[in-house]
């Protein structure tokens, strides 16, 4: 063999070895890769699903809660209706009356010169009679405003524990 030829050789046989040796680490690198990504991916599904397990369980929980709270808010409505109804019903009859407050008089020495006088109680007693379908009918348009602030006061409560349990860690 001439030396050109031994050359040749010896440098096929080291490309040869290059190529092998980029092979098996191409290889080994992007076994190792996929082993690393498969555990972490095994990793963050179990913790998903624990995760996922105590939300189901926090949810559950305040679910259970706020159906015990709407009964409890519907049976008090119910209870404010027959109220109201009976409230009603003795203030048409006449056993009840609504008044209106008679003006109060205005005393100087208990204001401020740049506000007005705050009123006292009435100085000639109770005020005039309200028509009594008037005042029925005003203890109607009353219980309606309370019952709009108390499901005004029932969905801020439902958003702050829904908040709460969003705000967790």
């Amino acid at each position: 063999m001439t030396r050109l030829q031994i050359l040749l050789v010896g440098v096929l046989v080291a490309i040869a070895l290059a190529v092998g040796a980029w092979v098996s680490v191409d290889e080994y690198g992007t076994t190792r890769y996929e082993a690393g990504y498969n555990t972490a991916v095994e990793a963050g599904v179990k913790q998903r699903n624990r995760e996922a397990e105590e939300n189901r369980k926090i949810e559950s929980d305040l679910r259970a809660q706020l159906a015990e709270r709407d009964a409890d808010a519907q049976r008090k409505e119910h209870e404010y209706a027959e109220n109201l109804d009976a409230a009603q019903r003795r203030v048409r009859a006449g056993t009840d009356r609504l008044r209106c407050p008679a003006a109060s008089p205005v005393q100087p020495a208990a204001a401020a010169p740049d506000r007005p006088a705050a009123a006292g109680a009435s100085v000639d007693g109770q005020g005039p009679d309200v028509v009594p379908e008037v005042a029925a009918d005003l203890l109607g348009i009353a219980a309606d405003v309370a019952g709009l602030v108390r499901r005004y006061d029932q969905v801020v409560e439902r958003f702050e524990a829904c908040r709460a349990v969003n705000a967790r860690p």
